[in-house]
């Protein structure tokens, strides 16, 4: 923490989050690369609390963002704190199930650790949370506020919508719909939660909930901290109940034969995973980007490499066993369900930013996609190299996958083959990079010749 003395700040010169101003308990802003907090009203107190009872390093382990006092000062505001800056996250919409119910079990620990200190979190969506290493993290310090003996816990209708709601339809199998939900509605009503039942066992099952909520509501009515932390321990025990069912979709499977990322040994890889751990070794380390990633397994490679990654997938199924392993092994690995090629408005466009603007790697892979862009999503060439480019820093890596490779010719899709020629990708990385130099991929199937390549581009 620095203890330099620095003046106050001008409001009006402050750089503010655009996406920081809904919570009159503080608003968040940049400064030279530093991310701070002011704080004023219950939220400032919230904090003086935690300072004076010397709690917020094991807030922290409990799962809040680390934070301390700032020495800065601002009108308006009682204190400034600082938090450590975490890498870009995912947005609620943008989750996999487990990261949806880790999320949730944070919340009722963390809501736990705070009603025994006389605290609680004012709001219960995933809004205020972000991933590290396979694990989520609570960001918005303005959210804990003091809990009166004779008051009533704030958040439990909206933790209800937000996250019992989307598990449950989840447990039932519905893998996107309430991230759809939850993106376009920010919450999860019960009618919404239920629509996959016959009117009659719909109303039967309504009333079942209602029930369980009034239970529920019977424990908020003791007030206090103590009926806070018996209502958190019991959510808690019913969102382990919403297990993310194991399912399998197409590609969720695709990489399970594949070797072990482990580079010591290189045990069974193949000329692809050889040509990108050599490439891996010279690329200056920075944030790497892996596009269409599967389950994976370059993703791991590149993490265990020094590599900081963030692995984006529209498959939510792949996305969640990545996730697991991430968290498993502690890596620097971002998930997020999500493509530059689909875009989806997370949360209206005034509150988050594209996924360009939140996730421009140094490095970006596209590997195995580009044929299926090509032929399957009707994208040009010049396209997607404009798409890939505009996220990419410093070098972009793209599969080739001939036109006469086993699986485009199995598709049987009438396209421009002229125009995918490996020339033409050449031609428009060229556009847009400095230099292309190439190394061998695979084939893709047993039975065919045909040779995939590794494009690299370099700015």
């Amino acid at each position: 923490m620095s203890t330099e003395a620095t003046p106050t700040l001008d409001f009006a010169t402050i750089d503010w989050s655009p996406h920081s101003f809904e919570d009159p308990g503080g608003r968040i802003f940049w400064k030279e690369g530093r991310l701070f907090r002011a704080l004023r009203g219950r939220s400032a107190e919230g904090f003086l609390r935690m300072e004076s009872e010397g709690i917020l390093e094991s807030a922290q382990k409990a799962g809040l963002v680390k934070t301390w006092r700032a020495s800065h000062s601002i009108p308006g505001y009682e204190l400034v704190v600082e938090h450590e800056v975490i890498p870009p996250s995912p947005v609620v919409s943008e989750w996999s199930p487990t990261m949806l119910s880790d999320a949730a079990l944070l919340f009722c620990d963390l809501s736990i650790f705070l009603a025994e200190h006389g605290l609680q979190l004012q709001d219960s969506h995933g809004w205020n949370m972000m991933f590290r290493n396979g694990h989520p993290v609570y960001v918005d310090f303005g959210s804990i506020i003091p809990l009166g003996l004779d008051e009533l816990w704030k958040p439990l209708d909206e933790f209800i919508n937000c996250f019992i709601h989307p598990l449950q339809m989840v447990a039932h199998h519905q893998m996107d719909y309430p991230f759809f939900l939850l993106g376009t509605q920010n919450w999860v009503p019960l009618d919404q939660a239920i629509p996959y039942l016959f009117a009659k066992q719909h109303s039967f099952m309504a009333k079942l909930a209602i029930r369980k909520y009034r239970r529920w509501e019977e424990i908020r009515a003791k007030k206090g901290p103590a009926s806070v932390v018996e209502l958190a321990r019991t959510l808690r025990a019913v969102v382990k109940k919403f297990t993310p069912p194991k399912v399998g979709t197409r590609w969720s499977d695709y990489s399970d034969a594949f070797p072990s990322t482990n580079a010591a040994s290189r045990s069974g890889w193949n000329q692809k995973q050889h040509s990108l751990h050599q490439l891996f070794e010279r690329l200056p380390k920075g944030r790497m980007l892996d596009i269409g990633c599967n389950t994976g397994w370059y993703s791991l490679l590149a993490a265990q490499m020094g590599f900081e990654v963030v692995s984006m997938d529209t498959d939510r199924v792949c996305i969640d066993k990545l996730y697991a392993t991430a968290g498993s092994e502690n890596l620097p690995i971002t998930p997020v369900v999500a493509s530059p090629f689909l875009p989806l408005v997370s949360h209206g466009s005034r509150f988050y930013e594209t996924l360009e603007k939140r996730f421009t790697a140094d490095h970006t892979l596209m590997l195995a996609l580009i044929h299926h862009l090509y032929f399957k999503q009707g994208f040009d060439v010049r396209t997607i190299v404009s798409i890939a480019e505009k996220m990419t820093r410093k070098t972009l890596v793209i599969e080739y996958v001939p036109a006469d490779d086993y699986w485009v010719k199995a598709w049987n899709v009438p396209h421009r083959k002229d125009d995918y020629e490996l020339a033409v990708w050449v031609r428009e990385l060229k556009n847009a990079f400095t230099h292309v130099e190439t190394l061998p991929s695979e084939c893709s199937h047993d039975s065919s010749p045909v040779q995939r390549t590794l494009l690299i581009a370099h700015r």
